[in-house]
């Protein structure tokens, strides 16, 4: 990892979320006893429930109340499904804007599981990009990837053995503070992550990175650097649930949150939406007119195929 920081990660060094924090309570109407209770939302529309929330937030650069909020609103979704949430705190020099800023992952793990249980990190980032003259509210970037990940952080919370040997992590500062991430400007939050993993003699066997996933059409290209075997079940899956088509190698390698995690030793594969194709990539129209609940679902159903193979091996 490059630049400084003020602090290292080890488990015990979580600042734990639970009870702490200020959970967000939706208003309420009573039901007529001659209707039947409304059936639970859950799949692409569940996904899209948790990205409409996060966006209306609005913009959460490092450092932002917006961007506390949705950690609060993160941990307050996984531990109703028995997931505990902690906060891996960091300080970084930031060149482009000429000062240290502090970053906060919020990292979350199910049934007490410890270190050496974790076989897969399923993770996104939650900050958008800062901007100072635009109101940049990044719901398919990456809004949607939080959306897509708490659906299926619910759905394998009612299986404690699988969910035990999953880790889950939600980076700050993914974004660069200059025009784009570069070795020495965005990925704060997944450098500083994956470096404690490298420091581990026992890691997991595989990652899982979402990122602009639920955008209208999808369209997903993956690193072409992507592990063999990581690219194989994501090919698998895609063609199960009937969308080869929509998941196709990127000519080069991308540099996103899954380029720490390889570098530390743990095969990772990065579920990516064609940004260069996008007119709307880091503008205001990313919004959520962008995102639908057929391509959030599509996302869903392929990364839990994924994740599910991967725990089974």
């Amino acid at each position: 990892m490059h630049g400084d920081s003020n602090s290292r990660w080890t488990v015990p060094q979580f600042t734990f979320v639970g009870l702490s924090l200020i959970l967000l309570v939706q208003g309420c109407s009573k039901e007529s006893p001659n209707l039947p209770p409304e059936r639970e939302i859950t799949g692409g529309s569940a996904a899209y429930a948790h990205t409409r929330e996060i966006v209306s937030l609005g913009p959460r650069p490092p450092g932002s109340a917006a961007l506390n909020k949705t950690r609060e609103y993160i941990a307050s979704e996984l531990e109703k499904s028995g997931w505990e949430t902690f906060l891996q705190p960091f300080t970084k020099s930031v060149a482009p804007i000429g000062k240290r800023v502090e970053f906060t992952n919020l990292i979350a793990r199910h049934s007490g599981s410890t270190h050496s249980q974790i076989k897969v990190l399923l993770g996104a980032h939650i900050d958008s990009k800062y901007y100072p003259d635009r109101r940049f509210l990044g719901a398919d970037d990456a809004a949607s990837a939080v959306g897509v990940i708490l659906e299926i952080a619910r759905r394998i919370g009612n299986d404690p053995d699988k969910a035990s040997r999953v880790e889950l992590v939600f980076f700050d500062g993914e974004e660069a503070f200059g025009q784009n991430i570069s070795p020495n400007d965005g990925l704060y939050g997944s450098k500083y992550y994956a470096e404690n993993w490298r420091k581990s003699v026992e890691k997991p066997a595989a990652g899982i990175i979402l990122d602009m996933v639920g955008h209208r059409n999808l369209s997903i290209r993956y690193p072409s650097d992507t592990p063999a075997f990581l690219e194989q079940e994501l090919l698998k899956a895609a063609r199960n649930a009937g969308v080869e088509h929509r998941f196709k190698k990127a000519l080069n390698p991308i540099l996103d949150d899954h380029v720490p995690l390889n570098n530390a030793g743990i095969p990772t594969l990065d579920i990516i939406g064609d940004f260069s194709q996008f007119f709307w990539w880091h503008t205001e129209a990313d919004n959520l007119k962008r995102i639908s609940t057929e391509s959030l679902d599509i996302s869903l159903r392929v990364a839990s195929e994924i994740l599910g193979n991967l725990l089974a091996e």
